[in-house]
């Protein structure tokens, strides 16, 4: 599903979130705190725009973009080369649940909007923690279930609605984003997920909400 939509992957992205979601992408990056010449891994990587802030904004020594898609991988390598980060950054095909990495390889481990794409959340946020360093971060972000307040503004109707349609009038799958709005309506309350990262033996845990709630930024330390 995912490569299908890969060409019009990022254009819906900046399009349907009115491009706040480079600032959201930006917070997780400042959330991750990555030492100098640290290492980092960006999770379900998508087109690799996390990779590609870690790249611009830090001064990592390795950085790593992991997806099971590699069409969406080979459209984050052409943003990375034309950006001149092709040899700053390792494109990995891959899956989060059974990530190809020694443990303690990685300083920080971000995933943008990928956590609720796992089919065992539990097992893709041991698998995380494995491979961070003692004292490494996990930095989440997700989008949340309308509240109530959200719902009543009007989000529910767009998330159901408006998002599916105009998915499938530029990617020409309705499927892709219809998918979308089902699993941020069924994705776990954020308590549950923080109850999730202690299990997993990460300690400091904490979540916020930005923009009015719709999408939560979680961090954990190793």
């Amino acid at each position: 599903m995912f490569s299908i939509i890969a060409p019009r992957y990022d254009f819906l992205n900046h399009l349907l979130s009115a491009n706040i979601d480079r600032v959201w992408r930006r917070r997780l990056v400042e959330s991750a705190g990555l030492p100098p010449r640290g290492r980092v891994m960006d999770a379900c990587s998508g087109t690799g725009d996390i990779a590609i802030a870690f790249a611009e904004r830090t001064e990592a020594a390795e950085v790593i973009a992991l997806d099971r898609s590699g069409e969406m991988l080979d459209i984050g390598r052409a943003k990375a080369a034309r950006k001149r980060l092709d040899g700053k950054i390792h494109f990995v095909e891959g899956d989060v649940l059974d990530l190809p990495f020694e443990n303690g390889r990685f300083d920080a481990v971000g995933i943008a909007f990928g956590l609720r794409n796992l089919a065992d959340y539990a097992a893709g946020l041991a698998e995380m923690t494995r491979v961070l360093v003692p004292g490494g971060r996990l930095v989440i972000l997700e989008f949340a279930p309308p509240s109530r307040a959200l719902s009543s503004m009007g989000y529910a109707f767009y998330l159901h609605h408006v998002i599916p349609r105009a998915g499938r009038l530029v990617s020409g799958s309705r499927e892709a984003y219809a998918y979308l709005a089902s699993s941020v309506s069924d994705f776990l309350p954020s308590e549950r997920v923080l109850d999730l990262m202690r299990e997993t033996g990460l300690g400091i845990v904490s979540a916020k909400r930005l923009t009015g709630g719709i999408v939560t930024l979680y961090r954990g330390e190793k």
